[in-house]
This record gives C-alpha cells, sequence and structure tokens, in this order.
C-alpha cells in the first residue's frame, strides 16, 4: 500500500503546498496549521534558473535537512520519497536554492497531510 493510500484510508484529507523563489533566500514550503506535523508524500521541482541544487528542510537553515536535489536548468524533477513523516508539531517545511532567477527560476510543490 503506498504511503498516500495509507493516509487517505484513515480519513486524513490530502493537501498541495506551492513556493516559488526568485533568489536564494530560504523560504517555507509548508507552514503547518497549529498542533499538526507533516507527511510528505510527493515532491515536484521545476528549476528555470542556471543548474544547481534544492536544499528542503525543517526550519530555514540547512542544519535539518531533509533532501537536497541537484537539478539541470530547465528541467523537472520529480523523485520517488515514498513518504517522509515529520516528528515534530508546528515546524515549517522550507526550500533554499541554490541559484537564482529574476523571472521566478525555481518552483516546489509538496503534497502529503497533516496530521495532529
Amino acid at each position: 500500500m503506498s504511503a498516500n493510500n495509507f493516509y487517505l484510508n484513515r480519513g486524513y484529507t490530502p493537501q498541495t503546498q506551492y513556493q516559488s523563489w526568485v533568489n536564494t533566500t530560504p523560504l517555507a514550503i509548508w507552514t503547518p496549521t497549529t498542533s499538526t506535523r507533516v507527511i510528505l508524500t510527493a515532491l515536484t521541482i521545476s528549476n528555470n534558473a542556471a543548474a544547481g541544487t534544492m536544499v528542503i528542510s525543517f526550519g530555514n537553515t540547512g542544519g535539518s535537512k531533509i533532501a537536497e536535489f541537484t537539478v539541470g536548468a530547465s528541467l523537472t524533477i520529480s523523485p520517488m520519497i515514498g513518504s517522509i513523516e515529520t516528528t515534530a508539531y508546528d515546524r515549517p517545511i522550507f526550500g533554499a536554492p541554490s541559484t537564482s532567477s529574476s523571472t521566478g527560476g525555481w518552483r516546489v510543490t509538496a503534497q502529503g497531510f497533516e496530521l495532529q
């Protein structure tokens, strides 16, 4: 059974979050509602800037890194992550690209669930 079906079968509502960047400043991809934690079940990362990396982390620093993806210029990737379950409540998930673009070069779509 997929992680998505596992949480659907338990009555949780799937959610989709989106963020785009024009510079390399870390931005929140997913800020959970109060007293919930996030389960990521899918990520899509698009890069229309120069080739670089996208760091996905808990909080806005790289110290709590979840994953780092290398993405070429003008590419989109959808890595198979299965599920990534956070154990901390109320902890946002951030993204930080290594390259910038004046046209919103990086985009991340995250899908998953919020659990109490």
